[in-house]
Order: structure tokens, then sequence, then C-alpha cells
């Protein structure tokens, strides 16, 4: 398994106060990937694991979800985990928590998107979420964007450890 730990402020299990697991996909078009825009922040398509879930269905369901296609497990590979302790990480009104966020990556190939079947919460169409392709060369420029969103230094952070990974794939 291929992990990768992020913890600049060298936090300790005992110092995170909420954890989270996540599961996200890299959908790979040529040199092109699917990034999603929401709330001021790019990510990639996933979500959380619900209770009791297993990751690889949870990764199915989320793209179901979220771009409207269906993908088989054997359609996808996993390739990383990221563990990466959040110091201070903004979490709903105006708080600060140190965060565990554990997040499963799967490589596979964007296959589109259907938007009559993509199922978006309450939040996630006020907060604007949007989906586009965007060439890997260009994840700079999307990172460097400013935001007011507070947790954007987080997501960005993910974005470079997946930029890594992807520079020797592409």
């Amino acid at each position: 398994m291929n992990t990768i730990i992020l913890n600049e402020d060298k936090l300790n299990n005992k110092d995170i106060e909420v954890a989270s697991n996540k599961v996200r996909a890299i959908l790979l078009d040529g040199h092109k990937l699917l990034i999603a825009n929401y709330g001021g922040v790019y990510l990639l398509p996933g979500g959380s694991i619900e209770n009791g879930e297993l990751k690889d269905n949870a990764i199915i369901r989320e793209l179901k979800e979220e771009i409207g296609i269906d993908y088989s497990i054997n359609e996808l590979e996993y390739i990383l985990t990221l563990n990466y302790y959040q110091k201070h990480y903004p979490v709903r009104h105006d708080n600060f928590k140190n965060r565990l966020s554990i997040t499963d990556f799967y490589l596979g190939d964007y296959k589109g998107i259907d938007l009559c079947r993509i199922n978006r919460t309450d939040r996630e169409i006020r907060d604007g979420f949007n989906l586009r392709l965007v060439d890997y060369n260009d994840l700079n420029m999307l990172i460097s964007e400013n935001s007011s969103n507070p947790r954007k230094i987080f997501f960005d952070r993910e974005l470079n450890e997946v930029k890594k990974v992807l520079r020797k794939t592409l």
C-alpha cells in the first residue's frame, strides 16, 4: 500500500480532535483530469466514507452522486492513501480543530459527466459545485487562485501531493 503522511506540525494522535475518512478519484482524459470547484476550493471528485461502508463502495457511490456516471471497481485502480494531519482545520461556526484526514485515491479513465444523474446536496448547490476538465499543467494556476475559503490551503496541499503522483503517471 502506497501511503504518504503529511504532518508538518508534528501532531500526535492524541492531538487529533476530529478525523475524516474520504475517497477521491483522479479521472484522466489524456493529460486532463476532472476537477470539482466547490465553495472556492478545487478538489477531486469524491467525498466521505459513510459509517460501515467499504472504501471501494464509497468511491463508486461518490462518483455516481457527483458526476452521474457508473464506475465499477475494476475500472478504478487504488494508487495512494494520504494521511494528512491538519493543525487548526476550520470547522463550522468559526471553530478550529486538529484533524486527521485519511484519503484513499483511485485512478481511472474519464468517462464523461451525466448532468441529469448528478445528485448534489443543498450545500453543494448553494456553494456552486461544478466540474471541469483541467490540463495537468494548469493545476498550479488553480492552486494559486485566491479564495476566501479558509480550507483552501488544506485542499491545495492535497492537490500538490496528487500532482507529484501524477507526474510519474503522465
